[in-house]
């Protein structure tokens, strides 16, 4: 292929089948850039559009020597775009009899005698992208009928479900045809204009030789579609320094300095590749659904750059990339092995956070139960960076299963007390969560920053105590939740989880056996369990009917937003609005131990509710304790003695 301007049809016919590269993320365009597609090609239906440049990598002959085998470096997310509206474009054409028309559009765009055009880079989205996407046109030639992906296709990542959104959006459009926006009565003709102006796109094929060749010009290559990310931007810019410093000659033995910075490069490549891989996963789970790549490469930005000594600065961390290109711009003659190192740091920390959200090789059930509480309560932003770094210390052992136990008991400690009971601000407590982490990561062998002090997990540990004590300590405690209108403070529907959150740790104080824990901590917490739903229940009613003795009125107003008020309960176990007395004659076992112990009860009144009260928070306070205060021995539920 020759470098150079050309329209569509020029750059997939011929003897070219197209593969993304390893190292290129996976297929990411949603609804925005489909649809600005769609729009750029209905407006464009009498003339020309540009649609950008394509970077393209020459590669070796197939094993057949029949075609070239070229790399996409950039434009792969449009090319597949368009392949996959050619694809839906040629089923219109065969259903409408223009038979010639499908014929040639899957001969010269989506298939060369027995081989697909394009070939995703992964394994499985490539499979994916020939069974579903072009439904097995290379063994039927062409397909009258779409599959169904929900029945016939598990759409397990979120590249696929991009794929088959793309699929389904083109399919619909073009059944609508013409679109009102048009001129158009007839649907063939339509198409067929459609086709013609999808061929003469005009577009700019940039051919290298080399990746290193490759590497100088992809920063200067814009996509017209979603736009670089920081971490794509960071990628390019350290294969284009690479490139740069490697150009000084051999080194190390190396007799081929081309080889040499095709090798380095080619690492590069291969980190990245495995880093957008994991972010995949990452994004693929709750957990990890509200993080972007930009935030993970900020998580370790904090723990990898060492010029940040003094307090959080939000914008400093927000412009993290210009940091790491400046960190980047000077060759003091170990440029190269320092890209290396940095690419490697990143990559293990996406794999970290990969692994911590999904859980994916983790053997301990200790991790796995912490993990999931933290996962339930939520609110990890600000310790995101310890998170990473503490567990990447752990699979090298470097610290103890114990030690990261214990921080993580820690951390959930801070999250509950600072947010969920004192109801801090989300940035409350960052100041001093990133410097841990800081800390912390260079606390092994072979790291060191200047004015940085290295802290042990244990330091680490001691300094989240004082943080707790700080922010909300024993008294803090008691004073927000004790004789307080704990539902009120929870009704915001932003938090009503985190009242579930709590009352869920007193029945796990009930049950020592989890085992016997009936429901999973996340999905009591977030109420999404597709079997039952979790409602807080009243034992005094909220809404007080005549039922109730007059003279108590006023007391069961007073008392029924109470913590020792309320209980965790399935819709099916609610009882209502009735008294103590008749929901315990209608009351069947729960599952819930706490129901089962309010019931056991013989009476109900503001004595019961006020000791229940008392055990509840004994065992926020034991659950989440506040050490400082320990060690000082200041307890003050007990210096409220009886009432």
């Amino acid at each position: 292929m020759q470098t150079g301007k050309k329209p569509f049809k020029n750059l997939v016919p011929g003897r070219d089948l197209f593969y993304v590269p390893k190292y290129q993320r996976n297929y990411s365009w949603d609804e925005k850039q489909r649809r600005e597609l769609w729009e750029d090609l209905l407006e464009s239906l009498d003339k020309t559009h540009y649609i950008g440049t394509f970077l393209i990598e020459d590669s070796d002959e197939s094993d057949d020597g029949l075609y070239d085998e070229v790399g996409i470096i950039d434009g792969q997310q449009r090319l597949t775009t368009l392949l996959i509206l050619l694809f839906e474009l040629q089923e219109q054409l065969h259903a409408h009899g223009r038979e010639e028309y499908a014929i040639d559009i899957l001969d010269n765009y989506l298939v060369a005698s027995d081989q697909q055009r394009l070939r995703l880079q992964e394994d499985d989205d490539a499979k994916f992208f020939k069974k579903y996407i072009l439904e097995d046109v290379i063994d039927t030639e062409k397909s009258t009928q779409s599959s169904n992906p929900e029945t016939e296709y598990t759409l397990d990542t979120p590249s696929k479900r991009r794929l088959a959104n793309t699929k389904s959006f083109f399919r619909e459009k073009l059944e609508d045809a013409p679109s009102e926006n048009t001129n158009y009565e007839d649907p063939v003709e339509f198409y067929t204009d459609l086709y013609s102006t999808i061929q003469n796109l005009d577009l700019l094929a940039y051919v290298v030789e080399s990746r290193a060749e490759a590497a100088r010009i992809f920063q200067t290559v814009n996509d017209r579609g979603k736009g670089l990310t920081d971490l794509e931007i960071t990628k390019s810019y350290l294969m284009h320094r690479l490139a740069l410093v490697t150009d000084d000659g051999p080194r190390d033995g190396e007799d081929d300095e081309e080889q040499r910075t095709e090798g380095l490069i080619n690492i590069v490549q291969e980190n990245f590749g495995e880093i957008y891989s994991n972010i995949e996963q990452i994004t693929d789970t709750d957990v990890g659904s509200g993080l972007d790549e930009d935030q993970i490469q900020r998580y370790h930005f904090i723990l990898w750059d060492a010029n940040w000594t003094t307090s959080y600065d939000k914008r400093y961390y927000q412009n993290h990339l210009e940091h790491v290109k400046k960190a980047f711009a000077t060759d003091n003659g170990d440029l190269a092995e320092e890209i290396i190192d940095y690419t490697n740091d990143l990559k293990r920390s996406f794999q970290r956070l990969r692994e911590l959200v999904t859980m994916d090789g983790i053997d301990s059930t200790r991790i796995e139960t912490r993990l999931e509480n933290l996962y339930a309560v939520g609110r990890l932003g600000n310790f995101y960076p310890l998170l990473i770094t503490a567990y990447d210390q752990y699979t090298r052992d470097l610290i103890s299963e114990s030690e990261f136990v214990r921080l993580l008991k820690k951390i959930e400690t801070f999250i509950v007390r600072t947010y969920l009971i004192e109801q801090k601000a989300a940035d409350t407590g960052r100041t001093r969560a990133y410097p841990l982490a800081r800390q912390l990561y260079y606390n092994e062998p072979g790291k060191q920053a200047d004015d940085i002090s290295p802290s042990s997990v244990d330091d680490v540990i001691d300094k989240l105590a004082d943080h707790v004590h700080n922010y909300c300590d024993d008294e803090t405690l008691m004073d927000t939740l004790y004789d307080a209108d704990v539902y009120s403070y929870y009704s915001d529907s932003n938090r009503v989880n985190e009242l579930r959150f709590l009352l869920y740790a007193y029945e796990l104080s009930m049950e020592r056996d989890r085992e016997n824990i009936p429901f999973d901590v996340q999905k009591v917490v977030k109420n999404d369990s597709p079997d039952f739903t979790i409602a807080i229940e009243h034992v005094w009613p909220q809404t007080v009917s005549d039922a109730f003795p007059e003279d108590m009125h006023n007391t069961i107003h007073e008392n029924k937003h109470r913590l020792g008020n309320l209980s965790l309960i399935t819709n099916k176990d609610n009882t209502g609005n009735d008294p103590f007395e008749d929901k315990k004659e209608r009351f069947d076992e729960s599952k819930f131990r706490m129901l089962n112990e309010i019931f056991e009860n013989k009476e109900w009144n503001e004595a019961t509710i006020d000791e229940r009260e008392r055990r509840i928070l004994n065992v926020i306070q034991e659950r989440w304790p506040d050490e400082v205060a320990r060690r000082k021995e200041e307890s003050p539920l007990s210096a409220l003695g009886e009432d």
